[in-house]
């Protein structure tokens, strides 16, 4: 079968970012699946170009399309970086031949315009995958606010969900939201996962990488991920200035993002030395960050909608036997507390997320037991290759029109 995925925001496991469709895509290649990919020749979370306007990876022949470097200047800048792979993503797909699926993915919505408009043209299937409420989430952040443009976004989404032969989510909570335009037959669940092995780290590698970044012999905090509007990095930075006279605990940061300069001056101007905001690294070396880590957080703004979402980075905590200091209730906190692989706080809280650090930083035996439940539960339910079998078996079904 014959695979075409358009993806803005797509990466490889040498670049920063979460490697949902490459691991997806790399086990369809391995079934012998054709696998074509139109992404932007910008970094989504750095910004850089690429230095390169295709390359073939473990199977996978991707394509790098124009895309106006805008995306961490300013909201309109964005949206304008977003339109402009939209259009070069139709140019550059329309180069491909035969095509069996289209495989759409928002956001960025207006990319899956791109990805119908090619699948009809080609006779193709369409997949419509839903990562996020985006929508629904920056209205909420406060973010969008022109009701016109709202209106258009909506109406846009409402187009591309009639037009899809079947719906992905990737959190079992966007089923109500996706089931008020599309059969709940024609929706799955296809969610974020891992690849344990590739967390499986030594310790010693971990003390290295800790030298590396000058913090040998202190207790870690990581958070690794996008630094925006929705994270709610401001109740990370209010925790640090909580505990910054436990000398030997520090808070890492890292990852990119629109607010990340913002912070980094934030954390400067409080005197915050016991902050460290670092650039995204390679997703190869998350697990050597990760092994380098104590405790893991992992944080959204309080705001009902966000209690839907699976984050990719609970996942690979999780894999990496670390304990998460979670501030974010609903359907991950579930997952969480299904696995006991860590603790809950409220969503907004300083005071309480201080105290679910210091307790992990107390009991070290705390720690070794949440981060080896967390382990043990995601290679039971979210491993890589039991979700690249679910989504073969919905592109099987796709085909035979069942």
């Amino acid at each position: 079968m014959r695979v075409l995925l358009i993806h803005q925001i797509f990466v490889t496991p040498s670049e920063g970012g979460g490697t949902r469709h490459y691991e997806l895509l790399k086990f369809l290649s391995e079934k012998g699946y054709q696998v074509k990919v139109v992404a932007s020749r910008l970094n989504y979370l750095s910004g850089r170009a690429r230095s390169r306007s295709r390359e073939k990876r473990n199977g996978l022949f991707i394509r790098y399309s124009y895309t106006f470097n805008a995306l961490h200047r300013s909201i309109p800048g964005r949206a304008v970086s977003f339109l402009s792979f939209t259009l070069s993503s139709f140019l550059d797909a329309l180069k491909f031949g035969k095509i069996d699926v289209v495989w759409g993915t928002s956001p960025p919505l207006f990319q899956s315009l791109s990805a119908l408009l090619i699948a009809r043209l080609r006779g193709a299937k369409f997949i419509f995958e839903v990562r996020d409420l985006w929508i629904d989430f920056a209205e909420e952040l406060g973010v969008m606010k022109n009701k016109i443009l709202i209106r258009l976004a909506k109406a846009l989404e409402k187009f591309v969900y009639a037009h899809a032969d079947w719906v992905i989510v990737n959190s079992p909570g966007f089923i109500p939201f996706v089931g008020k335009h599309v059969p709940a037959d024609k929706i799955e669940v296809i969610p974020n996962g891992v690849g344990v092995s590739s967390f499986l780290v030594d310790r010693d590698t971990g003390r290295k990488f800790k030298r590396k970044l000058g913090l040998d012999g202190y207790f870690i905090v990581t958070y690794a991920g996008n630094i925006g509007v929705a994270n709610d990095i401001d109740t990370i930075i209010e925790t640090a200035r909580l505990v910054r006279n436990q000398r030997d605990i520090k808070f890492l940061l890292v990852g990119g993002g629109l607010r990340k300069e913002e912070y980094r001056r934030q954390a400067r101007e409080m005197g915050l030395d016991n902050v460290l905001i670092l650039d995204p690294i390679p997703k190869f070396q998350i697990p050597k960050l990760l092994a380098a880590t104590d405790v893991c957080l992992a944080t959204l703004k309080n705001l009902p909608l966000f209690k839907t979402t699976y984050p990719n980075k609970v996942f690979d905590y999780m894999a990496a036997g670390k304990p998460t200091v979670l501030a974010i209730d609903g359907v991950i906190r579930e997952v969480l507390e299904k696995a006991e692989g860590g603790v809950f706080v409220p969503p907004g809280d300083p005071e309480q997320l201080k105290e679910a650090i210091m307790l992990y930083y107390r009991n070290p035996d705390l720690r070794e037991k949440h981060g080896e439940n967390a382990r043990k539960f995601v290679m039971k339910h979210f491993e890589w290759a039991k979700i690249g079998e679910d989504l073969h078996n919905l592109l099987v079904k796709l085909q035979r029109g069942v």
